[in-house]
């Protein structure tokens, strides 16, 4: 039987929510049944080397913008019809509608187009704009027209991206994200040494990249309340992003003297160690999809703080996570953490229990991602 073609189309590979889950993807396939591509805008993102050295093409496009929109399409229609693929797995929110049309055009069999989002991160530069409204209206449309197959990563983000009638219909599926919880459990009650573990100093972890949706200013804010409180407790915020925020971020930082409540560490490879290294985990975004590392932070035991702004799907229901309102203001936030502390981890077998429950482990999203693809292929 000859193997499955893909290509998962996406704007980077760089570290990320959305890329650690598509890595799962490629890592945990079949490469017997399946050949799994990928094509992105960056030439250097942070996976591409791990993505070839586990045999996939990793094609650069330029960025999808008005000028070159014609040349992108023409590109991937190209990209498409060469490879032969059966596949084309979107995961470019609105800009999908070009893609799925270039699929449709290079006749590809299986088009999927996967939402990860309840919000247009384009929209916090043109929140209302007339001109953004009509593209997502004309995108949307061209999603639902050229995709076969629609899959949210939560209700919210299906229904954001497709519609409430469509995520009705059999062509949608609801599909979770997910870690490799085998890393998490099988170091559970490890003792972590070195870097940030001080006796003196209790460590709070957010992870996500450095924009205004990830809200690190408001980060800022409670760590300044841990300073006034005087408590040695410290918010490590790993990640990197846009250049222009983070900027901002450490000028609060400096001018605020936080630089011991609040460090902010760039892309790490060790995420499972700092979520050992730290008694809880804090995420204030505007808007999440599905967070990977909302389940990260949970399969390692810790209780969170989270913002109320998004599907509580990711909750694993065994009372690790308080969901707050940014509006409370900082010293709310500051007391949940302080309360998270206090609590201690959970106890590994309700988090292994919750995790088969709930299908939130990586092995079990690829298994199946994959009977999606087998199935819309083999039809």
């Amino acid at each position: 039987m000859e193997k499955i073609k893909v290509l998962v189309v996406t704007a980077t590979m760089n570290a990320g929510g959305l890329e650690n889950q598509l890595m799962h993807l490629l890592r945990n396939a079949d490469k017997e049944r399946f050949q799994i591509d990928f094509s992105s805008k960056v030439a250097d993102s942070y996976y591409r080397k791990e993505i070839e050295a586990l045999g996939a093409k990793y094609y650069v496009l330029p960025e999808m913008s008005k000028k070159n929109i014609l040349s992108y399409f023409r590109s991937m229609v190209r990209i498409m019809k060469s490879g032969k693929y059966d596949i084309v797995h979107s995961n470019e929110l609105f800009h999908s509608g070009v893609v799925l049309l270039a699929a449709y055009f290079a006749g590809v069999k299986c088009r999927i187009a996967h939402s990860h989002s309840i919000y247009d991160l384009d929209d916090i530069n043109a929140p209302r704009s007339t001109v953004r409204k009509i593209y997502s209206s004309i995108m949307r449309w061209m999603i639902l027209r050229f995709s076969n197959v629609q899959i949210g990563c939560s209700t919210p983000a299906g229904e954001f991206l497709f519609g409430k009638k469509a995520i009705k219909k059999d062509t949608y599926h609801l599909l979770f994200n997910s870690v490799d919880t085998k890393e998490y459990l099988e170091n559970y009650d490890k003792e972590e040494a070195g870097e940030f573990c001080e006796a003196e100093w209790i460590n709070v972890l957010h992870v996500g990249r450095v924009y205004e949706v990830k809200n690190q200013l408001f980060i800022a804010e409670i760590a300044e309340e841990f300073k006034k409180r005087g408590k040695n407790i410290r918010i490590l915020c790993a990640g990197n992003g846009n250049q222009e925020y983070m900027d901002k971020v450490q000028a609060v930082i400096k001018s605020k003297d936080l630089q011991k409540h609040m460090k902010m560490l760039g892309v790490r490879n060790d995420i499972s160690e700092l979520l050992r290294k730290s008694k809880a985990f804090i995420l204030p975004s505007l808007y999440e999809g599905m967070p990977l590392v909302l389940i990260e932070a949970q399969a390692s035991g810790l209780h969170c703080v989270s913002a109320d702004t998004f599907s509580k799907e990711v909750d694993f229901g065994i009372d690790a996570i308080e969901w707050l309102s940014l509006q409370s203001g900082a010293e709310k936030w500051a007391d949940a953490i302080e309360t998270a502390i206090k609590k201690g981890r959970i106890e590994k077998k309700v988090v292994v229990s919750a995790i088969e429950e709930k299908g939130f482990d990586s092995r079990i999203f690829t298994e199946r991602l994959c009977k999606l693809y087998e199935h819309n292929v083999r039809k």
